[in-house]
């Protein structure tokens, strides 16, 4: 079941979107920018939970995850290409 909340969180995901594809339109390290937002939304809950952020920092973060989990998968990352992937032992 949507909420107002949902519909509000997807459209603030897609003011970000549009904001990081103008900055950042090329897609090299969307994966490294990811894991670095998914650190800071951690940080927020915790510090959120201290008293020293607030509810909208924690939202604002969670749309920057949300934003970079979508560019993954729409655009992925050709920066990893670059790296050839073996499993160990091969």
């Amino acid at each position: 079941m949507e909420t107002q909340a949902d519909d509000n969180f997807l459209l603030a995901v897609r003011t970000e979107l549009r904001r990081a594809r103008d900055k950042f339109p090329n897609s090299n390290l969307v994966l490294a920018a990811l894991a670095e937002e998914v650190g800071e939304l951690a940080q927020a809950m915790l510090k959120r939970r201290a008293g020293r952020m607030t509810d909208e920092d924690v939202w604002n973060e969670a749309v920057q995850v949300a934003t970079m989990a979508l560019r993954c998968a729409v655009e992925g990352d050709p920066s990893f290409n670059l790296v050839e992937y073996r499993e160990p032992g091969a």
